[in-house]
């Protein structure tokens, strides 16, 4: 009988790394190094069930999360991303690292004016 616990981990990362690729969006990904902007995945978090609390909690902030494969390369705070083209194009610039585990990686980001 094989000893599946060995492979446990590997398995449940590659499921969680497919169910991300069928979730995401591809995006143009512009590294703020100055590098050539590449096409990769995201899955923006924008359903607002988390609010930013803020010492003014009278005034709540909605929190806007993008989230990447880190098996796509590298991802920093500056980078910004386009979705979509022409008027209907949504653009964010990357400000704050949220979480990171081993299939992706969660930025804050601020929506910018296409």
């Amino acid at each position: 009988m094989p000893n599946v616990g060995n492979h446990f981990a590997e398995r449940v990362r590659g499921k969680m790394v497919r169910l991300f690729q069928r979730l995401a969006d591809p995006c143009l990904f512009t590294p703020s190094d100055g590098s050539a902007p590449f096409t990769r995945l995201v899955n923006l978090d924008d359903n607002g069930a988390e609010i930013a609390a803020s010492s003014n909690e009278y005034i709540p902030e909605l929190i806007s999360r993008a989230e990447f494969l880190q098996s796509e390369g590298a991802v920093n705070s500056g980078d910004e991303f386009t979705i979509g083209e022409g008027i209907s194009a949504q653009q964010g610039r990357l400000t704050q690292r949220v979480s990171m585990d081993s299939v992706s990686v969660t930025f804050i980001y601020i929506p910018l004016e296409a």
